[in-house]
């Protein structure tokens, strides 16, 4: 295990969105079939707690799962591999896509615009 940090943090990440995902069905099931939020010890929601026990064990599972840990360890090494762009590159290939974004935009826009002219006469003249 060679990216120990990596490896932690990317499990932490997971643990995090997993709770944020259980808290959200959690409280979208308890709306839907009327069961209160109740507090737990007057500090915070049912659904909270459920939620940060959900993210925790996965993260614990995750961190005890040696063919996950193996695997993110193998996919860290492979993105240290990548041949990274430049600045000059990125920005290059950003511009390429709003220029080539807002020509598309524009092209389309006036095809609407000619279309809705073209519908306006045929469909609303009277005649």
């Amino acid at each position: 295990m060679r990216h120990q940090r990596f490896i932690v943090l990317s499990f932490i990440a997971t643990g995090v969105l997993v709770a944020v995902a259980f808290q959200a069905g959690l409280v979208s099931g308890f709306g839907q079939f009327a069961v209160p939020d109740t507090r737990v010890l007057g500090l915070v929601n049912l659904s909270s707690v459920l939620s940060l026990v959900a993210g925790v064990l996965t993260f614990v599972a995750l961190l005890r799962n040696e063919q996950a840990v193996q695997f993110t360890d193998e996919v860290v090494d492979e993105l240290t591999k990548v041949t990274w762009p430049t600045r000059d590159e990125t920005v290059r290939a950003s511009t390429t896509v709003v220029v080539t974004t807002l020509f598309t935009a524009g092209v389309l826009g006036g095809y609407d615009f000619i279309w809705k002219k073209v519908a306006d006469m045929v469909l609303f003249t009277a005649g």
